[in-house]
């Protein structure tokens, strides 16, 4: 299910975790859907001032050292540690 990601409250938007994956491992030009971050509170807080938030899709631009989402016509170049814990599924169509 989808749910609108409150800026202040971070919601999980899955059905089911069991199908999460990090965002590293998905194939450059697959758009996944942002399901939670497994970060440190900081880190979440910055990324979500970026617009890396629970609830987006984003286009996986790039991946390796450095993972690289598009996020509409943004993009965001992450280190691989960070990217590896950002939990995603396939987007639906």
């Amino acid at each position: 299910t989808y749910l609108r990601p409150d800026p202040d409250k971070p919601t999980p938007v899955t059905d089911s975790f069991d199908h999460a994956a990090p965002v590293s491992s998905f194939p450059a030009g697959k758009t996944v859907r942002l399901c939670f971050m497994g970060l440190d509170e900081p880190t979440c807080a910055r990324l979500r001032e970026l617009g890396v938030r629970e609830g987006c899709d984003a286009c996986v631009m790039a991946t390796g050292d450095k993972c690289v989402l598009g996020l509409g016509a943004s993009r965001v170049a992450l280190r691989r540690e960070v990217a590896m814990g950002l939990f995603a599924t396939d987007a639906p169509r």
